[in-house]
Formats: C-alpha cells, sequence, structure tokens
C-alpha cells in the first residue's frame, strides 16, 4: 500500500470540500485500510459506505465515485469507521504515477482510461488501456514523460455529483 497515489494538483476553487464517509469494518469489507490519496467508490448501488476503487475502475454506469481520501479511515477489523473524502467536483486536475511509464507520449492526451490497482496496493494510471468515453471515467489532460506520471480529472457522470445530474 502506498500513501498518496494520486495528489490533487490543480483546482478552480479556493478550498477544496472534504465529505466525511463511513467505511465499514476490515472483516465485513474484506478490505484494507483507505489511505490518504487512494480513490474511492460507493460500496454498491444503495450503499452507505465508501470501498477503495479497482483496477479498471471507475466505469460509468456501475461506479459512483466519492474522490480522493483526504484522511486515512478510521475504521479496524472490528468497528467501522469514518474517512475524509475530497470531493471530485470539475476542474480538479489530479496526479498519479503511470502504469507503464515507456508508454507515455502525446497520442493518450484527452484517452478516458481507469486505473490499475496493483497487488502491492499502489494505484497508477492505465494510460494504455485504450480510450472508451463510454466506459471509463478518467481523462488525461497531460503527461510527464520524464517523470512518468499522468494529469488527469474525473469524468463527471463517473461521480456521484454526475450521478445526481445524468
Amino acid at each position: 500500500m502506498a500513501k498518496l497515489d494520486v495528489k490533487i494538483v490543480d483546482a478552480p476553487y479556493n478550498v477544496v470540500p472534504t465529505i466525511v464517509c463511513k467505511v465499514d469494518d476490515y472483516t465485513t469489507s474484506s478490505s484494507t485500510q483507505i489511505l490518504a490519496g487512494e480513490p474511492v467508490k460507493l460500496s454498491a448501488a444503495g450503499g452507505n459506505v465508501v470501498v477503495k476503487l479497482a483496477t479498471g475502475d471507475p466505469e460509468i454506469g456501475t461506479d459512483i465515485v466519492f474522490g480522493i481520501a483526504a484522511s486515512d479511515d478510521t475504521a479496524t477489523a472490528t468497528a467501522d469507521g469514518e474517512v475524509e473524502v475530497y470531493a471530485p467536483l470539475p476542474g480538479i486536475i489530479y496526479r498519479c504515477k503511470a502504469t507503464t511509464p515507456a508508454n507515455l507520449a502525446e497520442g493518450i492526451r484527452y484517452d478516458t482510461v481507469c486505473f490499475d490497482l496493483s497487488a502491492g496496493g499502489d494505484y497508477t494510471i492505465d494510460e494504455d488501456e485504450g480510450t472508451d468515453e463510454d466506459v471509463h471515467g478518467l481523462r488525461i489532460v497531460d503527461f510527464d514523460a520524464t517523470n512518468g506520471t499522468v494529469d488527469f480529472e474525473i469524468k463527471i457522470n463517473a461521480t456521484r455529483y454526475g450521478a445526481l445530474i445524468a
């Protein structure tokens, strides 16, 4: 697991608001602790807790992104907890490492892609996934081939805000 895999690098707001979300205990959720900088989604349609995004998330019409964790969650193996999450508002630009930095090239700009989650718990952007506007919930807006990073936005129809207006 790595802390701060995803960072906010630009926002058209003085302060990016946070939301306090509920998290199931790790026994119920079969999950590990949500760390600051990890993306989270609603656990299920009609769910009332958040969980980490998986490889291939977010998918439009399936996942509702709640944002990027601003804190580590407070759950334990036996007790539910909370996590503070940065709201995924329009215009916020995030940065994350690329899954395969050698693939970073002009052809990926504005592609829509998803996250990869390694066995070690590290999030990367799957820049080589191939764009799919109707399915993938992240839009690449820039990249840095030298540092192996991708700047992206969360598409509004992949968020809880998009779900409210869609």
